[in-house]
């Protein structure tokens, strides 16, 4: 079910953050982090608005954007905060400085989680504080509210239900063939599930181990003869020769081989235990730890089941379960080339398909498996949902054909004195109310009268606070207001005059908060020419200040130049004294 909050009107005002979505890059789901810049075009003073990602240093002019992009404010975070993540739901990933719309398919920790993308399909893991629910935002020029819809990724989570074999984000195995024919399995992880010609097909990236890191290679999308589930884990005490295991080698993935060589450290650990390997496609001789080593084993028929020549000494692991696995063969051979001297029972492709696409859900289990007071059980269930079905249609066939000038016939009997009271009330003398109370028709006989009591007080302390709205109201108290008569109008309250009055007063202050915003821009534009003018003042006295003091140096110049006058003047004499001086 939908619910809307109310949302302050979009402000595009020089410094505010903002997210833009491109209409025209074919997901409109991707939301950039942006924010509004006022910055002087070229061969002109004046500044106009601008846009800047925050992932770029580039600038674009808003009137550029406008018709190419969607514009919205940051969506509030406290609203997001009252909504939990689980596996399913809806959310937006802070990726690539950009938030982008996926949906939950694991949960780590509590803290973890795996997101699902469908454009282009990946599988991303994120921290909650990199998360936030996914909101819509709606502006219809007067007022603006999100929107917060359908919370978890229905169809998704109707899957689940039905226990597939691989959803988004299952590891796998994926089945890969060499140049030498070798058939090898990559670790890998599945994206997405889709069916095609009545067949699930599957997107998966396979994500070959190199040390402890992953090096990711393009997405292929496989159908489910080309996958099986990771083999649980098995301690081996020690191999034996002739041993038929797998090993992870050369980030190519688990490969074939039988074991000719073992030997031990100076500690009896498996970390000091060594085994050398004939890789059976290419007749090459590896030595290998025995703790990168596992046995081999194949995915039949819906069972792993051990190939070996011996009585091996093996120890499944705690809490290894196989009901989480799949089907898996390869389109034309089996999943892997039986070894010399064992004999192999070929996977039956048939079977696997048609478990597959046949997979019981529980209720079919609970169905087969159940006795026969299963089904009256679901009839009884069936007679009492259309006999509920039915009271409801004549109950809304009652309301729609009642008339204003009669009186509708009440679920209850009025015994409570108050009735008068109400009656006698001037609120409902001036605005009359001849509710039928309906939906009280699920609600047991003894709580009705007091709850219709309770309604017509709350309608009429509602018209009290519709009068005693003031102008600076939030728009919220505005919504909350008309949702509440809405909710009335259910129980068959006239709220018509109530609702038109709160859609003007609405409109006026929708048209209130534009202009008040107008008045923060002009306000601010006053303040920015204030403040130059306050700086030109401030040069000016600064320039003063300057003049004075060269003034001064001036003056003391043009002392000093005098002063070197007259002593030119005065050697001049002397020199004129001392040349006509007599011998």
């Amino acid at each position: 079910m939908e619910r809307q909050i109310p949302s302050e009107s979009l402000s595009l005002n020089e410094g505010c953050e903002i997210e833009i979505s491109y209409k025209n890059n074919g997901n409109e789901s991707i939301w950039y982090k942006a924010i509004i810049e006022a910055k002087p075009p070229k061969n002109s003073t004046f500044k106009e608005l601008c846009v800047r990602l925050l992932k770029e240093d580039v600038s674009t002019p808003l009137n550029e954007l406008r018709n190419k992009v969607l514009i919205r404010p940051i969506p509030p975070k406290n609203v997001q905060a009252c909504i939990d993540l689980e596996i399913g739901s809806i959310v937006d990933a802070d990726y690539k400085d950009a938030w982008w719309a996926g949906f939950v398919v694991k949960v780590i920790d509590d803290d973890k989680f795996w997101v699902c993308f469908d454009s282009p399909p990946d599988i991303i893991q994120f921290d909650r504080n990199h998360l936030r629910p996914h909101l819509e935002w709606v502006d219809e020029k007067i007022f603006s509210w999100w929107i917060i819809g359908p919370t978890r990724n229905s169809e998704f989570l109707k899957r689940l239900a039905e226990e597939p074999m691989f959803s988004p984000g299952t590891m796998v195995e994926l089945c890969s063939k060499r140049d030498e024919g070798e058939v090898v399995w990559v670790p890998a992880m599945v994206f997405k599930e889709f069916k095609e010609n009545d067949e699930y097909k599957y997107i998966v990236k396979d994500k070959p181990l190199i040390g402890r890191s992953y090096r990711t290679r393009p997405n292929k999308t496989v159908d489910l003869r080309s996958l099986r589930p990771i083999p649980p884990p098995i301690r081996v005490k020690e191999y034996q020769l002739e041993d038929y295991i797998e090993v992870y080698h050369d980030g190519i993935g688990w490969r074939q081989g039988r074991v000719v060589e073992t030997r031990g450290g100076v500690m009896e650990s498996l970390s000091q235990r060594w085994c050398t390997l004939l890789i059976e496609a290419t007749k090459k001789q590896l030595t290998f730890k025995q703790s990168d080593l596992r046995p081999l084993r194949v995915w039949e028929d819906g069972l792993w089941k051990m190939l070996q020549t011996r009585e091996s000494s093996l120890t499944q692991g705690s809490g290894d379960k196989t009901g989480d696995s799949v089907m898996n063969a390869n389109e034309s051979n089996p999943p892997v080339t039986p070894p010399p001297g064992i004999t192999i029972t070929p996977l039956k492709q048939t079977e696997a398909e048609t478990q597959r696409k046949t997979f019981p859900k529980k209720t079919l289990l609970r169905n087969q498996n159940g006795s026969g007071n299963d089904s009256t059980r679901e009839n009884e269930n069936s007679n009492r949902k259309r006999k509920r079905e039915g009271n409801l249609c004549s109950v809304s066939s009652v309301e729609e054909n009642k008339v204003k000038d009669t009186t509708t016939a009440l679920l209850f009997e009025k015994k409570l004195p108050v009735w008068k009271i109400l009656e006698s009330m001037e609120v409902f003398k001036a605005v009359p109310q001849n509710p039928h109370f309906s939906p009280l028709a699920e609600i047991g006989e003894d709580s009705r009268e007091m709850l219709a009591v309770g309604m017509m007080l709350t309608f009429s302390c509602l018209l009290d606070q519709v009068k005693a709205l003031q102008h600076d109201e939030t728009i919220s108290s505005f919504i909350s207001l008309s949702n509440s008569f809405t909710e009335l109008e259910t129980h068959g309250f006239n709220v018509q005059v109530a609702q038109l009055r709160i859609n003007k007063l609405l409109t006026l202050r929708g048209m209130q908060s534009k202009k008040l915003d107008e008045l923060k821009g002009v306000k601010k534009v006053t303040a920015e020419k204030e403040s130059v003018k306050a700086e030109n003042e401030r040069k000016i006295l600064e320039l003063q200040r300057l003049n004075e003091e060269m003034n001064k140096e001036i003056a003391q110049s043009m002392s000093c130049e005098a002063k070197i006058v007259q002593q030119l003047d005065d050697m001049k004499l002397e020199f004129h004294a001392t040349a006509l001086a007599p011998w």
